[in-house]
C-alpha cells in the first residue's frame, strides 16, 4: 500500500530542491524511496535529473534510463508539455532528433512559444 503523506511530504521537498536546480540530491533523495511509489511528478523530476547529471556512474545510460521511465508515463504525458519538453530533451540527448522536434512542437502546442530555443537548435540536426 503506498503511503500518500510520505509521497506528499517527498513531493514538497523536491520542489524546494527543482527550484535551485539540486539534481544531485533530488536522484538521491527519489533513489531511496521504492520506484513503484513514485507519482507522475516524481518521474519527470528524476527523467529531468538523469537527463542533466549525465552520470554513468552505475554503467547505464542515462539518457536511455530517463526515456524508458518517461515512456512509463506517456499516457499522462501526451497533454503535458513539461513531459514533452524532458522527451524532446532526452531524444536529441540520444540523437532520436527527429522524435526531439516532434516532442518540442508538441510542447509548444501545448504552451505557446515555451520550446522555440529547442526547435531552433534540434532543427538544424534534423535534416
Amino acid at each position: 500500500m503506498i503511503d500518500m503523506q510520505y509521497i506528499y511530504e517527498l513531493e514538497a521537498e523536491l520542489d524546494v530542491m527543482k527550484l535551485s536546480e539540486n539534481y544531485i540530491e533530488i536522484k538521491s533523495l527519489l533513489q531511496q524511496s521504492p520506484q513503484e511509489q513514485w507519482s507522475y511528478e516524481m518521474i519527470l523530476v528524476y527523467a529531468r535529473a538523469l537527463n542533466y547529471l549525465q552520470d554513468y556512474s552505475d554503467q547505464t545510460d542515462p539518457f536511455e534510463q530517463a526515456y524508458v521511465l518517461l515512456q512509463t508515463v506517456a499516457d499522462k504525458g501526451t497533454s503535458d508539455a513539461d513531459w514533452h519538453l524532458i522527451m524532446a530533451s532526452v531524444s536529441f540527448n540520444l540523437q532520436l532528433y527527429a522524435e526531439a522536434v516532434q516532442h518540442a512542437e508538441q510542447a509548444n502546442t501545448i504552451i505557446a512559444g515555451c520550446a522555440d530555443d529547442m526547435l531552433e537548435l534540434y532543427s538544424q540536426y534534423n535534416d
